[in-house]
């Protein structure tokens, strides 16, 4: 995977910034006739953001893995359906390197979207 660099930080929205977004999506849904169930909510704004560059919050580590997470944000570089889609390192926690995989992407420390290991007490 060749690393994505770029100047520009990433617009990563805020637990209330999302969760306004969230509530006025389903509200919007409702007045309309329709139940937006909760799957189909966060995939509508993470796909919507994610298309204006805007990005989600990054979702609690999974227990038992490692603690390093990534946001594949490039469109040119990854599939449309794994735009703004959070990937957690599947591997051992506190695993030697940089390098981490989730089962469907790796990714570096150093690349753009990068969330590295947090440290342990």
């Amino acid at each position: 995977m060749t690393t994505n660099q770029t100047s520009t930080p990433l617009r990563i929205l805020t637990t209330e910034e999302y969760e306004r977004a969230y509530d006025r999506i389903t509200s919007a849904a409702y007045r309309h006739g329709s139940r937006l169930g909760d799957i189909a909510a966060h995939d509508a704004l993470t796909e919507t953001f994610a298309a204006i560059g805007v990005f989600t919050p990054a979702p609690d580590i999974e227990p038992g893995t490692c603690t390093a997470r990534f946001l594949p944000n490039d469109a040119e570089q990854y599939e449309p359906d794994m735009l703004g889609v959070w990937q957690q390192c599947q591997d051992e926690p506190g695993h030697e390197g940089a390098d981490h995989d989730s089962g469907d992407l790796s990714w570096a420390d150093d690349m753009v979207g990068a969330l590295p290991p947090e440290a342990t007490a």
